[in-house]
């Protein structure tokens, strides 16, 4: 994930030095599960694919993950899940050349009595580069920002439970499809990776058609909003929306909503 950071400097045409955004980081995100009062750790690659040397720096800051499935970076330490103050990133601060990666080892070391989940993002930023800017003849200087997420579950003392607690349907005029949302809420400890789809029935139970679920990571205490668009035209009758969702339990957790289309 790329998040430019831009002051605009000054009006003219480019400088010689402005230079294209190259950098990367793989993965997008880590996975750990120490045990209580253990660690694990894990390696994120940083690489330089621009012409020149770029100073990079790796921090830790809090993550949170808006219903709508936006990602929050916060400050380090203000979330309840925060695993800023367990975790360790060698080297922190590094020169790296054209051409070059740098693996940099992430070491999450959690207390005796830690339960459930820990969280934040790998936040890696670099050496200011020009960049062309909005207006004709501008130009910028952007700090190039990458992130990756840290999910921490702590082994042997998650809760693992999650329900669909809401659904809505609304037809569109004219018949035009319907617009669905169903909203899951994770009841456990640590976070849950979720899949599903939904199936729309007619009058009589038969399926009209199915649609995926986009694949999301849920925090606990926390919901997630699935807006679906249902794009084909429906005639007047009464529709059944059914939900299934794969949360990583034992058994899928479903639910069901009628609707009426009544023409137009």
């Amino acid at each position: 994930m790329l998040v430019p950071v831009a002051a605009l400097l000054g009006v003219g045409s480019l400088p010689a030095g402005a230079q294209p955004i190259r950098y990367g980081i793989s993965p997008g995100e880590l996975e750990l599960a120490p045990a209580s009062g253990g660690t694990a750790s894990a390696v994120l690659v940083v690489y330089n694919k621009a012409a020149n040397t770029a100073r990079m720096r790796v921090a830790v800051q809090d993550l949170n993950i808006r219903p709508d499935g936006v990602t929050d970076v916060l400050e380090p330490g203000k979330l309840p899940w925060s695993v800023a103050r367990f975790t360790r990133v060698q080297p922190a601060e590094f020169d790296l050349e054209p051409a070059r990666q740098m693996p940099v080892r992430v070491v999450v070391t959690v207390p005796p009595n830690a339960r459930g989940g820990l969280y934040g993002m790998l936040v890696v930023t670099s050496t200011p580069v020009l960049q062309v800017g909005a207006g004709k003849g501008t130009f910028v200087v952007v700090t190039p920002t990458l992130a990756a997420r840290l999910l921490v579950a702590i082994r042997g003392t998650e809760v693992v439970e999650g329900a669909i607690v809401n659904m809505l349907a609304a037809p569109r005029p004219r018949g035009a499809g319907a617009d669905i949302r169903v909203t899951f809420r994770n009841k456990g400890n640590v976070h849950l990776h979720t899949r599903g789809e939904i199936e729309l029935l007619d009058a009589s139970g038969q399926r009209i058609g199915k649609l995926p679920l986009p694949e999301a990571v849920v925090l606990p205490a926390s919901v997630r909003e699935f807006k679906i668009s249902w794009e084909k035209s429906l005639g007047p009758g009464t529709y059944t929306v059914r939900a299934v969702i794969d949360y990583g339990a034992d058994v899928l957790v479903s639910g069901e909503l009628t609707f009426a289309y009544r023409g137009p």
